[in-house]
């Protein structure tokens, strides 16, 4: 298919084995002869490096279990490098890691994409515990995985605000009552990212959903955490570009003591 290849390293901390990792994955497609110009999903974003990073990073500071026996949901997956990420840290590859109850759930509304997306879930021999499946957000197509995420993870989603509500319904209807979403948006030129979130947020609020704060040993908050991922010669691009930003939702019926 002469597709782009581009690697990322995990991190030697990042395996339940205890070992580093590597995750390859193809960018492009065989359709429109390959090109990646002004196409979503068939490349990896910056976000979706980030994202990556941070998950590795959340994981850790959970002594390695955080998707450990859990079903997680990446929304917008691309090129599907959050999955595969989460499915190297459950330790499952190629049946390498043993047996495992974890699942992760790689989605998208484009079949195109998700040929992409299983490709390289191949690519890193995990399809024993990841798998893509179509998803277009809203709420009559969501109700398919109604309460089946523990956690849902997605990056660069909410660029489009006529978009908001259908992704809010999604996420809150896949969600289980005690399960969270990670979400981080990238600034862009030409927007700004905050008022992009905070618009979103209100959407979401009235879908059900709430920011939920979560500490993370030393690094404190998520936001702490996402900083802690960002190495220092990245801050002045990706604040150029008015900066990251990263909440975990919950969702509004979940009891007290979470």
């Amino acid at each position: 298919m002469n597709l782009d290849e581009r690697r990322f390293h995990l991190g030697s901390s990042s395996s339940m084995t205890g070992g580093g990792d590597t995750v390859t994955v193809y960018q492009g497609t065989n359709a429109s002869g390959g090109g990646m110009a002004g196409r979503t999903g068939v490349a990896v974003w910056n976000s979706g490096i980030l994202l990556t990073r941070l998950l590795v990073k959340m994981n850790l500071m959970s002594n390695l279990s955080l998707f450990k026996d859990k079903t997680t949901i990446e929304l917008g997956c691309g090129a599907a490098l959050s999955s595969i990420a989460i499915g190297k840290l459950v330790g499952a590859v190629g049946g390498g890691g043993g047996a495992t109850s974890s699942v992760v759930i790689a989605t998208d509304n484009n079949p195109e994409v998700l040929l992409l997306a299983k490709r390289n879930i191949e690519r890193n021999n995990l399809s024993s515990v990841v798998r893509t499946a179509m998803l277009q957000w809203g709420s009559m197509a969501a109700m398919d995985y109604e309460n089946c995420a523990d956690i849902v993870v997605g990056s660069d989603l909410t660029y489009n605000s006529g978009s908001w509500l259908a992704l809010a319904e999604t996420m809150s209807i896949i969600l289980k009552p005690e399960g969270f979403v990670v979400y981080l948006t990238l600034g862009h030129s030409g927007f700004n990212v905050g008022g992009e979130l905070g618009g979103f947020l209100s959407v979401a609020e009235n879908s059900g959903l709430k920011l939920l704060s979560m500490k993370f040993g030393t690094c404190g908050s998520i936001g702490d955490l996402l900083e802690s991922v960002i190495a220092p010669d990245e801050n002045d691009v990706i604040d150029a570009n008015g900066g990251a930003r990263v909440v975990i939702l919950g969702k509004t019926t979940r009891t007290s003591h979470s």
